[in-house]
């Protein structure tokens, strides 16, 4: 399936869910779709799993998504016993699988070949599931969002969107700049001054 039908659906469903996006396309996908200031994208990897665990437990009252590629969440495997261990009921890791390095270089260079979903229940995470088509995504979003966690959804994607524009929009700020908004919109909704 495509990412970017997935990333248009998540957007769709999203409600005010705080997000933190891995580097690579998924986040200019997301801007595009519907750009969110509680939300921060390009976070560096591996930190996208372990800052959303972090938001999650910091705040229970709020829906926490991270959305991952393959090859950023390998880089943080460990998050996911992590998660296992306190069982945020508000997170959940979407993990974008195209088996590739996508956004780098030629995007040619395969990750490693892992079965997400689980090594994720294996971890601890019982509400993980891997799915191959835009349908079963919608719906593990749907639930994901809705529904206690923690959840972990192991999203198999082709390539396809490399060349498509919608990969390539514009950030609305850089993560720096990003970051100071996001933390402005979390003060705001909680009440906090500025």
């Amino acid at each position: 399936m495509n990412r970017v039908e997935c990333i248009e659906a998540f957007a769709r469903l999203r409600g005010k869910a705080i997000v933190i996006v891995s580097p690579g396309y998924t986040g200019h996908e997301l801007a595009a779709a519907a750009h969110d200031d509680t939300t921060i994208y390009n976070m560096d990897m591996p930190y996208c799993s372990p800052m959303c665990l972090g938001l999650a437990l910091a705040c229970p009252a709020e829906r926490v998504v991270a959305l991952e590629g393959d090859g950023s969440i390998l880089m943080a495997l460990g998050t996911l016993a992590t998660v296992g261990r306190y069982q945020p009921r508000n997170l959940a890791i979407v993990v974008f699988d195209n088996r590739l390095y996508l956004t780098t270089g030629s995007g040619t260079v395969p990750t490693a070949e892992v079965d997400f979903a689980g090594f994720a229940r294996a971890a601890g995470i019982e509400r993980a599931c891997t799915v191959t088509d835009l349908a079963g995504f919608e719906a593990a979003a749907r639930q994901a969002l809705t529904e206690p966690g923690p959840w972990f959804i192991s999203a198999q994607v082709d390539g396809s969107d490399r060349d498509d524009p919608r990969g390539r929009a514009h950030l609305p700020g850089d993560l720096v700049e990003q970051a100071v908004l996001f933390q402005k919109a979390l003060r705001a909704r909680r009440g906090s001054p500025a």
